[in-house]
């Protein structure tokens, strides 16, 4: 990778192509679009889920999701059909279950009854569920892609023949869609090799942005020092998200020790939901007590954003060791806070940062332990790193519901005798 000069892959996603002027086409308070949301659990890619009903929400077209658990939106608009099954929990194999087998069927219901006009599948699983109704009903789909459900399950240690099926549920919902929206450019390219020459599917690239946040004058930084137990001249790395393997923050922990910095910190802010989650958390905390920086590493648990904010205020690098991401949206909020940022070189984050000095191996700690010791002992390199995110910052401030919008309805439009139809009355 070059160094200090970015790669021209902006220029070949497009995802401004579509005009306004073709993305009013349809009417949008005629329009009826239908999706689906297993549960809301705590994360980006929920984040964006959320974002994305509010795109459509906000243009005032009436909007139907199925799911097991409630939604948290409030709208005139929206219609959340929950499917309540008889069971202590959402999470069991059963509930799973019951989802594969009841969630096509009652989609089809849904979308027969409600004279649904679109359907937007979050996610390739999605797609599969749904891909009944678009055939019977021959109605157009919409799949949003954000990141590989493969990685995750081979994190979790699934079991060869359930990632085997896996493979093939996610590769049947590919060719039911019509339009695949992704948030990186690998995921793009895994996605066109995928489906070869079977189908000629329209795959766009949607990164996410840096979000509306509410920042604050950075009065409280001694409070926040205060308050996790930081000295006031200490140096402060930080970073977020779902505690899981893939997030590799024991590379984080591991570079304490040797970056040769003197009271450096790492505020670790998040936490996670499953057991093995929690596992995980606890090899974490045995890790730094072996490497005896455990009064340095500091676990915040799962923060509210305000909470967040202040953490940003009071930091001075973010660093983001994953080993597998869509596109983080923690790495664009730090962004957005100018804070220098340091992150794996793995696609997602690559589309992101692209300077090579932004970023370092993940399974190289030592390598992460050399960037930070020079970025706190070389002025020039500190300045340097914070002009390059800088740069990287204003390439992600942009209405990215507005690209939402657009992008599904420009491509409706560009579709030929795809014109949205009227469910028959029967």
């Amino acid at each position: 990778m070059r160094s200090s000069s970015p790669t021209n892959h902006e220029n070949s996603i497009g995802y401004g192509h579509e005009t306004r002027t073709r993305s009013r086409y349809f009417l949008s308070n005629e329009m009826k679009v239908m999706t689906a949301m297993y549960t809301i659990r705590r994360g980006g890619a929920y984040d964006r889920f959320i974002m994305m009903l509010e795109a459509f929400l906000e243009r005032n077209c009436e909007t139907h999701c199925l799911s097991l658990t409630p939604i948290p939106i409030t709208h005139s608009y929206f219609h959340n059909h929950v499917m309540y099954l008889p069971l202590k929990t959402v999470e069991g194999f059963i509930a799973k279950l019951a989802v594969v087998f009841l969630f096509p069927l009652w989609s089809f219901w849904i979308a027969w009854r409600k004279k649904i006009d679109l359907i937007i599948a979050f996610g390739s699983l999605y797609a599969f569920l749904q891909g009944f109704s678009k055939w019977i009903l021959r109605k157009p789909m919409v799949t949003f892609i954000r990141g590989s459900s493969y990685f995750g399950l081979t994190v979790q240690n699934s079991p060869k023949s359930f990632l085997h099926l896996n493979k093939i549920v996610e590769y049947l919902g590919l060719l039911f869609s019509d339009r695949i929206i992704t948030n990186n450019i690998a995921a793009r390219d895994e996605i066109l090799k995928s489906l070869g020459k079977r189908k000629n599917i329209d795959v766009q690239i949607l990164h996410n942005n840096i979000p509306p946040m509410n920042i604050r004058e950075p009065e409280d930084i001694s409070k926040t020092k205060e308050k996790y137990g930081i000295p006031e001249n200490a140096k402060v790395l930080v970073t977020t998200g779902i505690l899981n393997r893939g997030k590799n923050i024991e590379t984080l922990i591991e570079c304490l020790p040797k970056n040769g910095v003197k009271d450096i910190y790492a505020l670790i802010a998040g936490d996670g939901s499953r057991e093995a989650d929690l596992k995980y958390k606890d090899f974490l905390q045995e890790l730094a007590r072996k490497l005896e920086v455990d009064k340095r590493v500091i676990f915040t648990g799962w923060v509210g954003k305000e909470e967040l904010w202040k953490i940003y205020l009071a930091s001075d690098l973010f660093v983001l060791p994953s080993l597998n991401e869509g596109m983080p949206n923690a790495l664009l909020e730090a962004l957005g806070f100018d804070l220098p940022c340091l992150g794996s070189r793995i696609p997602g984050i690559i589309d992101i940062l692209q300077y090579d000095e932004l970023m370092f191996d993940p399974l190289d700690e030592q390598a992460l332990a050399d960037k930070i010791r020079r970025l706190f002992s070389d002025f020039g390199y500190l300045s340097k790193m914070k002009r390059l995110c800088q740069e990287r910052e204003k390439v992600f401030l942009f209405d990215w519901k507005e690209k939402v919008y657009e992008m599904v309805l420009g491509h409706l439009r560009s579709m030929p005798g795809k014109e949205i139809e009227r469910s028959p009355q029967i």
